[in-house]
């Protein structure tokens, strides 16, 4: 019975749906939509933003840590959904809570795989169909190559504030950091926790100007905090095993939670 039902589950709402292979051939459109964690529109541009694509050789250890130790645990072994974290999405959905509990596959796949028409009507539908294309998308991408182009098409597509979409361009606006390698353990803690709430963890928002032109911001706003979160989960994934980079260690963590945080010039 349970397997009828699932496959009942999967002709109804997967008949349709983009093919998973799009994600080799993403495009921009002229007008981007960001979407918070549960599917509500944000925000729409359709000039002006910086784009730029990494390849995933180019992708830090340390920046991908980050992004699965905050976003999805889980991500290198899980089939596109985590079964838990959904559950407990639910309960705190039921009980007045606001947590997405959506995968890193299931984010791309709102951002990406995903139509207009989708977005309208019943949520619980769209969380169905978001799950369905997580499943297709982890099997037409098997494996740590497949998980690669999930990380890479991911970072890649993310949105991080002031216009920036994807990790180099975020990093380049915030940083003026063209090569992701020298990124330290705590801007790329700051650039994983930015996507969570692009408009709540704005750097620039957060900024303040000296006498001598120097922006920084402050280790008591809401961003640097999101970062002792980051480095927080990070610390536990750690301990767990779930990080691939295991040579993050306390020390580290700690000199990453206090880093001053200073951020170049607006990109004109």
């Amino acid at each position: 019975v349970l397997f009828i039902a699932i496959v009942a589950v999967f002709l109804r709402f997967g008949t349709g749906l983009p093919s998973p292979a799009e994600l080799e051939r993403i495009r921009f459109s002229q007008e981007s939509i960001v979407y918070d964690r549960t599917g509500r529109e944000m925000a729409r541009f359709s000039l002006g933003e910086r784009r730029e694509t990494a390849a995933y050789e180019e992708l830090p250890p340390i920046l991908i840590d980050a992004t699965t130790a905050v976003e999805d645990k889980t991500f290198w072994t899980n089939s596109g959904f985590d079964p838990l974290g959904f559950a407990s999405a639910a309960f705190d959905t039921i009980t007045g809570g606001q947590r997405g509990g959506s995968t890193i596959t299931q984010q791309l796949v709102r951002n990406t795989l995903l139509e207009a028409a989708d977005f309208e009507g019943s949520v619980y539908a769209r969380k169905v169909k978001e799950m369905i294309q997580a499943i297709r998308v982890t099997k037409t991408f098997p494996g740590d190559a497949g998980k690669e182009t999930i990380m890479r098409a991911y970072l890649n597509t993310n949105y991080y504030g002031a216009r920036a979409y994807g990790i180099l361009a975020a990093s380049q606006e915030y940083f003026g950091i063209s090569d992701l390698s020298q990124l330290t353990l705590g801007q790329a803690a700051l650039l994983a926790g930015i996507p969570q709430s692009p408009s709540t963890f704005d750097l620039r928002a957060s900024a303040t100007t000296d006498a001598t032109g120097l922006i920084t911001v402050a280790l008591d706003s809401p961003v640097a905090q999101r970062r002792l979160d980051v480095l927080a989960t990070m610390k536990n994934a750690r301990n767990a095993g779930l990080l691939r980079d295991n040579t993050i260690n306390d020390e580290a963590l700690a000199a990453a939670a206090v880093e001053p945080i200073q951020i170049g010039r607006a990109h004109v």
